[in-house]
């Protein structure tokens, strides 16, 4: 498959059909009590063509002057907000919450209206981790300078083509975690350039490559979460390659 036609015509008709399968599994309660403790939260994935460079994703450096994750890479998000009677602030008949939420604060953090995405749907989130990615494409940019970061939330934005997303040997590891609570996981980092793309970052895009490429999602990478998994059976967690 042609890179130029992957956010158009059949695979853009594949990749919605999965995410509405995926979506099945979502939560979607239009109004849920307010005295609920709700830490749900979304991002938005989003896919674009820049001029000059080529197809790739948005991301963003969070501001030093954020109390959380700090100068770390993300995506544009933020947690869903209910009003008074429980009900979305974002409520839209045409959105899940999460994609109401995800480009609600894409806009606040970079200036990408919502008019400009278009939104292919969200893909469940993980477990133990309140976080559900929206995946969409928002067309072509001349430059990143057409995007607005606010300084109060964003210092930067970022592009990382699918070239060097996939095409960059051996520049995938990942990270092996021990929470309590949460026991033993592994991530995905990118670690060939700073500011590392890892964490929860990392593991949505991989999930967005995944069903973007579809079988063309490179073998290596594939061999990269197996390694994970086969790391996951040993005792001792550390960051591996």
């Amino acid at each position: 498959m042609h890179r130029c036609h992957l956010f158009e015509g059949a695979n853009r008709l594949r990749c919605i059909e999965a995410l509405q399968k995926q979506a099945q599994r979502l939560p979607h309660p239009v109004s849920v009590p307010a005295s609920a403790d709700h830490r749900q939260a979304s991002v938005l994935v989003p896919f674009c063509v820049l001029k000059d460079v080529g197809p790739g994703l948005l991301y963003t450096v969070r501001s030093g002057q954020l109390r959380s994750h700090s100068g770390q890479v993300s995506f544009p998000g933020g947690v869903r907000e209910l009003n008074s009677t429980g009900r979305d602030c974002d409520f839209d008949l045409e959105l899940s919450w999460a994609a109401a939420t995800a480009l609600r604060e894409a806009e606040e953090e970079i200036g990408l209206s919502a008019g400009r995405v278009d939104v292919w749907g969200a893909h469940r989130h993980l477990p133990k981790f309140a976080v559900t990615p929206v995946i969409g494409y928002c067309g072509e940019l001349a430059s990143l300078s057409e995007l607005r970061a606010n300084p109060d939330e964003v210092s930067l934005v970022l592009f990382r083509s699918l070239e060097h997303l996939l095409d960059k040997s051996g520049a995938w590891g990942y990270t092996v975690f021990d929470r309590p609570g949460y026991g033993r996981y592994a991530v995905p980092v990118l670690r060939d350039q700073l500011p590392r793309i890892w964490g929860l970052t990392a593991v949505f895009t991989f999930v967005a490559l995944r069903l973007l490429l579809g079988p063309e999602f490179p073998q290596r990478l594939n061999e990269c979460r197996l390694k994970v998994k086969l790391f996951l059976k040993k005792s001792k967690p550390l960051v591996g390659s």
